[in-house]
């Protein structure tokens, strides 16, 4: 039995698609948590064969990643809020000192969209009575910016920040119970499979197909624990540390 359509459900659905669209932050932030350990743990563990240095270098370097990639989640977000806000404040101003010319840009856009010159000049003119409304369309078609984000910069570098630490325990905890050789390529192997698991989860929230998208993101990061192994082998000898 198919639930009766409730109209009141589109004032929830922004909310929704601004937690959908976290996302972002979060196959950002795991996915440099698994790649950029598992880089520079690869390549410790190649060089020394010594799980505790191993350990203390990856840890070391979980923390700080969380912490850098969650400032610049933060300011990064921070500063386009920011250009965002100047943008919405310049468009609001144009509207209430030019608004013969905002009626016309109004109008424009709707033709834009296929309306006919008519039709398009008639709702221009019945909207500009609700300036509210007016201005949110305007900001929307115009400038292509949401007025009244969900998202915000603390959000962001909390996701981001969270995402990264948790994956950078992967490619590091298998070095807690095996040494060597098979440390190495259990820690590459875990690593990657989190990779087509990521994919995975992408595919699931943008309804992508499954196995595309999680081979899609695991071969982004296929090579970067080979790549970290092998300049764990012979980087020492070309710096003559071996």
């Amino acid at each position: 039995m198919v639930a009766p359509h409730n109209p009141e459900h589109i004032f929830k659905e922004k909310e929704r698609i601004g937690k959908l669209s976290q996302i972002r932050e979060i196959v950002f932030g795991a996915q440099d948590g698994l790649l950029v350990p598992l880089g520079v743990i690869s390549s410790v563990a190649g060089a020394f064969n010594n799980n505790h240095i191993v350990i203390v270098a990856g840890v070391s370097e979980a923390l700080a990643g969380a912490f850098s990639m969650a400032t610049g989640a933060y300011l990064a977000s921070q500063a386009e809020k920011q250009v965002h806000n100047a943008e919405i404040a310049r468009e609001r101003d144009a509207i209430r000192n030019y608004p013969k010319e905002e009626k016309e840009e109004m109008s424009l856009l709707f033709k834009r969209e296929g309306m006919g010159s008519e039709d398009a000049n008639t709702i221009a003119n019945i909207m500009w009575n609700y300036k509210e409304s007016f201005s949110i369309t305007m900001i929307q078609k115009e400038l292509g910016i949401e007025p009244d984000p969900h998202k915000t910069p603390v959000g962001d570098a909390f996701i981001v920040g969270l995402s990264y630490l948790i994956a950078a325990g992967i490619p590091l905890f298998p070095y807690f119970f095996l040494r060597g050789e098979m440390a190495i390529i259990t820690s590459i192997f875990v690593t990657l499979v989190a990779l087509f698991c990521i994919g995975l989860l992408k595919a699931k929230f943008a309804l992508l197909p499954y196995l595309k998208s999680g081979l899609q993101v695991l071969s982004v990061g296929a090579g970067a624990g080979i790549g970290g192994y092998f300049l764990g082998q012979y980087l020492p000898h070309l710096l003559g540390i071996k």
